[in-house]
């Protein structure tokens, strides 16, 4: 009897060591998912200052470390074709660049809460349209802004993805509108090696 109840005994505590074994796991799962998150970039593309094409699009680093802006990649469609054209590289730039170089040059380093002004979405679709060579701007239906930067240690680039519908009401009313509720960010290796591919391709 002694021994049965020995080793049932025995049977209990492997079971209670292996349960706090598992809650320890689980726990220590959570808080590592927890760091990494934090750790994680965060960029939000957004529309401001109205609703119109004269709207300005705004890149916002939301990450609790700096990230450097590399090159902007624009994805643009009028409802048949569609075509790549990088911002970073589509004006020539004055001597001049004003009060804030970043936003005339759409690259630099971004604290912490820092933005970069990227322009009046008209002229954005203006210059996209003189980059591609195939889509005129007054068929422009939409585009997905992609923006490629560095992070921290990261070896591959960091980005953040939105699409921007643009809704012609009327000749003289054209609306930019979101096409999502917020801005997909980029944290997957394969999508971080595809934005290295993108990046490369436009060098």
């Amino acid at each position: 009897m002694l021994e049965f109840l020995s080793s049932h005994a025995d049977i209990l505590n492997i079971a209670i060591n292996t349960g706090m074994l598992l809650v320890w796991v689980v726990y220590l799962q959570l808080l590592l998912n927890g760091y990494r998150r934090q750790r994680s970039s965060s960029i939000l593309i957004t529309r401001g200052a109205g609703q119109g094409v004269a709207a300005r699009c705004l890149i916002t680093n939301m990450s609790r470390e700096p990230i450097y802006v590399s090159s902007l990649i624009a994805d643009l469609s009028d409802g048949q074709r569609s075509c790549k054209v990088q911002l970073t590289d589509l004006r020539d730039l004055p001597d001049d660049l004003g009060t804030d170089p970043r936003s005339a040059m759409r690259q630099g380093s971004l604290d912490t809460g820092h933005y970069l002004d990227a322009g009046h979405f008209d002229a954005l679709i203006q210059q996209l349209a003189e980059g591609s060579e195939e889509i005129a701007a007054d068929d422009v239906q939409s585009f997905e802004l992609t923006v490629l930067a560095l992070y921290g240690p990261e070896y591959l680039p960091v980005g953040a993805r939105r699409r921007f519908d643009v809704v012609r009401e009327t000749p003289d009313r054209v609306r930019v509108v979101p096409a999502s509720v917020v801005t997909h960010q980029i944290h997957g290796k394969r999508e971080r090696r595809a934005l290295m591919r993108e990046l490369e391709r436009f060098m």
